[in-house]
């Protein structure tokens, strides 16, 4: 994927008189950053800088992790690239904290939002409001949940949507750089096709205008103009904040695989399908990426069991004592109990053509309930109610053996 076009544009808005936001453009990472201050004219614009200055600072390890990822996008590299980011955000969160003590300067801090693009893929880091969305043929969808307080209850099943749209914390933040603590950083994993668009922006944009607005103002060939039509629009429908955005479009390069999306495919599997499309983005870097040949094995019966699979091309073959059980056919998995503990393998697996599948090791899925507790919540009992579900099949089956045996079934 090649980077056509990026351009970047911050105003203080209709009703503030001074900028506190602020826009980066590293090109030999690449990365885009908005970063939105708060606290007030020497404060939060302080606060926006020293963000962008330890993004600057740590460029080079950010650079190296891309490399990393675009020679082999495995899960430990793409994980690898989130702890860089994970430390940029922290490092400017002390940062910020530190010189807002030193100035006398309470409630002065940050939200930030960092893209990066490697290959096909984007990824996407961010605390607060700050928001991302992708432009696809004229769609917009956003790819990142906000740190509100309001966004927090929504999650929760605590508010309503409308309950949602008329909260006064929509702007509450729950966490952001500078609060003097560590802060939860969301690294979102998103597939790009030629033709798409990114936008990054502070909440001065989003607050003013609706998504669908946003989706009619944004021309992928014309990103410059798009940026001018969004302040404009931003400003005329009168925007309570500074108003910064970064637009990114890219292309395809010849020999681009076109890969499908694996949130595309996490909706029809049961471990995600109650989750949010921005949290599957959040998830989708735990995900390995195996490709096997027709004919290879891909599980053994009674080798240790320690991954979750799920078929995203081709067909794989589930056998047990020879017996052929079923196919798994795209959408389809197997190996869900090995996620909740050591078992070994009760059936073997075998690619009937060349397959690919997206693989969940327990190692990752723990190390993903560590760090994101409460989607990690929310897949604990998902994978609770399939497991419950095996075993009462099992059960079951047991049950019409014994009958059986016992004559009592014809």
């Amino acid at each position: 994927m090649r980077i056509r076009q990026a351009v970047a544009a911050t105003h203080p808005g209709k009703v503030r008189e001074h900028n506190e936001d602020a826009v980066l453009r590293l090109a030999k990472v690449p990365a885009f950053i908005v970063a939105d201050g708060m606290g007030g004219p020497g404060a939060g614009d302080v606060a926006a800088n020293i963000a962008l200055t330890v993004v600057k600072e740590q460029s080079a390890q950010l650079i190296e992790c891309n490399r990393r990822v675009a020679d082999e996008r495995t899960t430990e590299n793409r994980l690898a690239l989130g702890r860089a980011l994970d430390h940029v955000f922290n490092e400017s969160g002390r940062r910020i904290s530190a010189e807002a003590q030193r100035l006398g300067r309470a409630g002065m801090g940050a939200t930030m939002i960092l893209a990066t693009i490697v290959r096909n893929y984007a990824y996407i880091a961010h605390v607060g409001d700050t928001r991302a969305y992708l432009v696809r043929d004229g769609r917009v969808v956003r790819l990142t949940e906000d740190h509100t307080l309001a966004e927090l209850k929504l999650r929760r099943g605590r508010i309503s949507r409308e309950e949602y749209e008329q909260s006064n914390d929509r702007h509450v933040l729950y966490q952001s750089l500078g609060a003097g603590v560590e802060v939860e950083v969301d690294l979102a994993q998103v597939r790009l096709v030629g033709g798409d668009a990114l936008l990054l922006c502070s909440d001065g944009l989003t607050r003013a205008i609706e998504e669908q607005a946003i989706a009619d103002n944004i021309d992928a060939s014309d990103l410059s103009r798009s940026m001018r039509r969004l302040v404009a629009l931003a400003n005329k429908q009168g925007a309570p904040d500074n108003v910064s955005a970064v637009l990114v479009g890219v292309e395809a390069d010849k020999g681009d695989e076109p890969l499908e999306a694996i949130t595309d495919v996490m909706r029809s599997v049961f471990l995600f399908e109650k989750l949010t499309e921005q949290e599957r983005l959040v998830i989708a870097p735990y995900l390995e990426e195996v490709t096997v040949e027709k004919g290879a094995v891909i599980t053994s019966e009674g080798d240790p069991a320690s991954t979750f699979y799920i078929v995203v091309k081709g067909r794989v073959r589930i056998s047990a004592q020879g017996n052929q059980l079923v196919d798994v056919k795209p959408g389809g998995h197997f190996g869900e109990i090995a996620l909740a503990r050591p078992v070994d393998r009760s059936a073997t697996a075998r690619a009937l053509t060349e397959a690919r599948l997206f693989a969940l090791s327990r190692d990752r899925f723990q190390n993903l309930l560590r760090q994101k507790p409460e989607i990690g919540a929310r897949l604990a009992i998902s994978l609770l109610d399939a497991v419950g579900d095996r075993l009462r099949d099992l059960s079951e089956r047991l049950a019409a053996v014994q009958r059986a045996a016992r004559g009592e079934l014809r």
